[in-house]
């Protein structure tokens, strides 16, 4: 039996999508585009830190200057 916990709940490409009403034991992955079980290990896993969130989320969504906000 495998003990180890999964890795998705920690990684960068994990969603949980709740609006869509989806199983809780099932994620939405962001890299592969499917939904799946969470899994003790992955060959594309990259730990979601502040700093790789940000990156992500500019890559998909843009950034905005700081002159823009105001």
């Amino acid at each position: 039996m495998n003990t180890e916990k999964p890795q998705c709940f920690s990684c960068l490409y994990m969603d949980r999508r709740p609006e869509s009403g989806m199983n809780t034991g099932l994620i939405f992955c962001q890299r592969k585009k499917l939904v799946l079980r969470p899994k003790a290990e992955c060959p594309i896993y990259v730990r979601a830190t502040v700093q790789n969130r940000e990156s992500f989320n500019a890559s998909i969504y843009g950034t905005m200057a700081a002159e823009e906000m105001e």
